[in-house]
């Protein structure tokens, strides 16, 4: 499947200015550019840029992501398992420090104190 600029950001939920910008700094080339010029993206690059956005999730340098995915001698998939761990250990962060803010926001809607230990669990 073949997209347009427009198609891709549709599909991917950012805009065709990022789209744009990606392929001025050499990031996420498309893979040609029609007669009327229109960017058109291919399978290989939709797969960049599903990595791109995942690295982006793990607040990753655009110049670091670059290195990333145009390194020939990176494992793609090792690299996808390494990140996945991480976004795995700031999932379960994320998830430790809303339980500390549910309770904190039920201790002043309810009236019970938190203890000290307990305010800084997350």
């Amino acid at each position: 499947m073949e997209y347009t600029v427009q198609k891709l950001a549709q599909l991917s939920g950012i805009s065709g200015r990022t789209l744009r910008y990606y392929d001025q700094i050499g990031l996420l080339k498309p893979a040609r550019v029609n007669s009327s010029g229109y960017r058109i993206y291919g399978r290989k690059e939709v797969d960049l840029l599903q990595h791109i956005l995942f690295y982006r999730e793990l607040d990753l340098h655009l110049d670091v992501i670059k290195q990333l995915i145009h390194q020939p001698d990176v494992d793609q998939t090792e690299a996808l398992k390494h990140h996945y761990k991480q976004l795995m250990r700031k999932r379960d962060r994320l998830d430790q420090i809303l339980k500390t803010m549910r309770k904190t926001i039920n201790s002043y809607e309810g009236g019970f104190n938190m203890t000290d230990k307990e305010k800084f669990e997350a």
